[in-house]
């Protein structure tokens, strides 16, 4: 292990903890893991061989010398108040899971807490990082160019509707779940500059709305639709037309393309290791986050999604 490299804090020992410490064990960059309860330490050691730290947030913070960088791995209700906690206790730069905050509320007090603590904060959308999207995206150059995108994010409701996530979390399920494939699709074509939404019917956990669709044109003038239907069967799933191909992301880890004058569908196969060894698209994701930050989504960034897609999205456009 490199002695002169200053250890990152990584709180949160659960799943996504586990993979977050796989991946800064691999890059060789010393790192101490905290988290609240003993159970949770315990289990973490058993998964990880690692051992993790315990108990009040604030009071092991004071305690000992200031960390410079932090990955945040918890529940997604708890995200705004460990970001806090560690902006407050001099900490620069936060890596947050994804979606970074409850709400779009959440988001905007972690923004303002930025700028009093002049720390960064960023949110890690893994799906970016995958070995398909930047393969389909090595397909895409200024002479060919993506001309249209569909993309999908039906979620499972019934396995939602039984879980354990809380009503908060279930009522802002498009921000906190959806979100990934959303955010992957613009990721791919460009952010929209028109966005025309319907939304319509509702589910017992999710009263806003139940079913999506919509259309619009990208920054990069690629037309884009989408649909979900929370109350039919489906699965995410992207399709990316250029002039020479269509592609498929279903699922998103995997790359299948379409060719001129045949229906055959035939997969890309990828040298993806990382995203075998790891979690699809978190190696890299941590290596952006150590050094130039590239693809991954600030805290303004994220903000502007919530408002101007996610909540049209959402709430649909009754009148265009």
């Amino acid at each position: 292990m490199s002695n002169h490299l200053k250890p990152i804090l990584l709180v949160g020992a659960g799943n996504m903890g586990v993979e977050y410490a796989k991946v800064l064990k691999k890059i060789n960059h010393p790192f101490h893991v905290f988290t609240r309860s003993e159970k949770t330490a315990l289990h973490f050691k058993e998964l990880s061989g690692k051992q993790a730290s315990f108990g009040d947030l604030e009071k092991m913070l004071s305690d000992k010398s200031t960390y410079d960088k932090a990955i945040v791995a918890v529940s997604v209700e708890h995200l705004k108040d460990v970001a806090l906690t560690l902006m407050k206790n001099g900490v620069k730069e936060i890596l947050l899971e994804k979606p970074g905050a409850i709400n779009v509320d959440e988001l905007q007090e972690l923004e303002v807490a930025t700028q009093t603590f002049t720390s960064k904060v960023y949110i890690g959308y893994n799906r970016r990082f995958y070995e398909s999207v930047q393969k389909l995206l090595s397909y895409v150059t200024e002479d060919k160019p993506i001309r249209s995108i569909h993309f999908d994010f039906t979620e499972l409701s019934k396995q939602i509707e039984k879980n354990g996530s809380t009503h908060q979390l279930k009522n802002n399920w498009l921000l906190a779940n959806s979100s990934h494939v959303i955010d992957l699709a613009f990721f791919i074509a460009g952010k929209p500059q028109v966005l025309q939404s319907l939304s319509t019917d509702h589910l017992a956990w999710h009263p806003e709305a139940a079913i999506f669709t919509g259309s619009g044109v990208t920054v990069d003038d690629a037309l884009f639709s989408y649909h979900a239907n929370w109350k039919s069967p489906g699965r995410w799933g992207i399709e990316v037309m250029t002039d020479q191909f269509k592609f498929i992301l279903q699922p998103l880890e995997r790359l299948y393309v379409m060719k001129h004058n045949s229906f055959e569908v035939e997969e890309i196969i990828l040298q993806n290791h990382l995203d075998t060894e790891f979690k699809p698209g978190l190696f890299n994701q941590v290596q952006a986050f150590m050094t130039n930050k590239i693809n991954l989504v600030d805290l303004s960034e994220q903000i502007q999604n919530v408002n101007r897609i996610y909540n049209l999205i959402l709430f649909g456009q009754k009148h265009y």
